[in-house]
C-alpha cells in the first residue's frame, strides 16, 4: 500500500516537520492545512488504520501520551480537542486518509464542537475513556475528547469527511477553509512546528536542570520544510 506518511516517517528526511517522538514511538507534528496555530497531528511511525485497532493497554499508553501532547498545545493556544476518524475494514468512513492520525485542535469552546457532532450523529456513546475504543468500534466511526477525561464516539454514518475540520473552521469563523487540499496554511504550519519545538526545548532544559532526563525526543534543531 502506498502511504505518504509511512514514506515520510520511514526516510525522515532533514530537515523534517516532525515535533517530536515519544517512547511509544508516535509522533507530533502540525498539519497540512493547520488553520488554526497549534493545531497538530499525532500519529503512529508504524502503519495503523485507526487506534481501535490497538489492543486496550496499548491504547491506554497511547492516550497518557497524546494527553501530554494536549497539554503542550493548550499551554500555548488555550482549550484544545481531540479527535479521530477511524476507518474500519478499508471502509474511510468520514477519514480522508488510512493512515492512522488523532487530531489536535485548539478552539475557542470545545462544547460548541460536541454539539456540532451531536446535531448530526445524535448524542453518541459517552466512553469512559479512549481505550474503549477497541471494544466499542465495530466498523468505520468518529471519536472526539473535547477535554481531559471526556470521551464521546460514534459510528461514521451521516457524518461528511474531513468533519471535525469542517465544525472546527466554522467555530473559528473561517468554514470555506476547511479543506486542506485547497487551504495548506503554511505560514500556521511552520509556526507551530518552531513554537512547539521551542517549548519542549525549554521543558526538557528544565528537567534536565532539575536532575531528571528528556521526556521527548526531538528529531532536529527548530527547523521546517514543507
Amino acid at each position: 500500500m502506498d502511504c505518504q506518511f509511512c514514506t515520510e516517517f520511514t526516510t525522515r528526511e532533514h530537515p523534517t516537520r516532525i515535533i517530536t517522538e515519544t517512547p511509544g514511538s508516535w509522533l507530533l507534528l502540525p498539519t497540512v492545512g493547520a488553520f488554526t496555530p497549534g493545531y497538530c497531528l499525532f500519529m503512529p511511525v508504524e502503519h495503523l488504520d485507526a487506534a481501535a485497532d490497538l489492543t486496550p493497554a496499548h491504547l491506554r499508553r497511547v492516550a497518557a501520551e497524546v494527553e501530554e501532547m494536549r497539554t503542550l498545545i493548550q499551554n500555548r493556544y488555550g482549550p484544545t480537542i481531540l479527535a479521530e476518524h477511524g476507518p474500519r475494514d478499508c471502509e474511510l468512513g468520514a477519514s480522508c486518509c488510512s493512515h492512522c492520525h488523532l487530531h489536535l485542535i485548539p478552539v475557542p469552546d470545545p462544547d460548541v464542537i460536541t454539539a456540532a457532532y451531536e446535531r448530526s450523529g445524535g448524542p453518541g456513546r459517552r466512553l469512559g475513556s479512549m481505550a474503549e475504543l477497541p471494544t466499542a468500534a465495530d466498523g468505520s466511526y468518529l471519536y472526539l475528547s473535547p477535554r481531559h477525561g471526556e470521551h464521546h464516539y460514534w459510528p461514521s454514518a451521516g457524518f461528511a469527511r474531513q468533519f471535525v475540520r469542517r465544525v472546527c473552521a466554522d467555530a473559528l469563523g473561517i468554514g470555506d477553509s476547511f479543506d486542506w487540499r485547497d487551504h495548506p496554511f503554511t505560514t500556521h504550519r511552520e509556526r507551530t512546528f518552531a513554537e512547539l519545538s521551542s517549548d519542549l526545548h525549554i521543558a526538557d532544559a528544565a528537567c534536565r536542570r532539575k536532575g531528571g532526563t528528556a521526556r521527548w525526543r526531538q528529531p532536529c534543531p527548530a527547523r521546517y520544510t514543507h
